[in-house]
């Protein structure tokens, strides 16, 4: 990853924000910190990166809201998720850069919740400027580590990468096994009932 950065640059950093804001932009500080990036530029384009992203699950969560509402995963965690957020309000979103894996959901939730736009621009905004040049100034600061660490990891990465497809492989087949199993036994549960019935 620090490869691309490395040579595609600003673009390299936008895009990647787009898709993975945090792990790009602690990589865009180290860059920078090696002069081959303007380190105001680096935080610039991640931080518009992070904000498209966020934009995109914003306005698929307006435009598609009344089937997002009716879907079985919003009526399982809906009323969760509007409970909270009626305690923070907007400020959620500056919060859901604190616990990692809940962005998109929050920024797609305010989007069916009908946040004026210009509002969620305005907030979404100040977090992602901040949120870069936190994680940039990181990748900054601690260039040097974070080179040393990306050397060993370059070296095991594609080991990793292995373990993660055998690890992929065998839980999505186990779980299939488990689901057919299940099939089964509710079948053989469906067959039986009429039988006891008729003795």
């Amino acid at each position: 990853m620090e490869d691309l950065i490395a040579r595609y640059g600003l673009a390299a950093i936008f895009i990647g924000a787009c898709i993975e804001g945090d792990v790009v932009l602690v990589l865009g500080g180290v860059v920078a910190h090696l002069g081959l990036l303007n380190p105001i530029l680096a935080v610039a384009c991640g931080a518009a990166g992070c904000l498209t992203n966020d934009l995109a699950w914003f306005f698929a969560g307006r435009s598609g809201g009344t089937a997002i509402r009716e879907s079985r995963a919003y009526r399982a965690i809906g009323p969760t998720v509007e409970r909270i957020a009626d305690r923070l309000g907007p400020l959620q979103i500056l919060a859901s850069r604190l616990v990692y894996g809940t962005r998109a959901a929050t920024m797609l939730f305010w989007g069916v919740r009908g946040l004026a736009p210009a509002r969620f621009l305005l907030i979404d905004l100040a977090g992602c400027a901040v949120w870069a040049s936190l994680l940039c100034g990181a990748g900054y600061l601690a260039s040097h580590e974070a080179t040393l660490v990306m050397g060993e990891v370059r070296r095991t990465e594609w080991w990793l990468l292995g373990a993660l497809c055998i690890a992929a492989v065998v839980f999505f087949s186990v779980r299939e096994i488990v689901r057919l199993r299940r099939r089964r036994e509710t079948r053989a549960e469906g067959s039986q009932g009429p039988q006891r019935g008729d003795e």
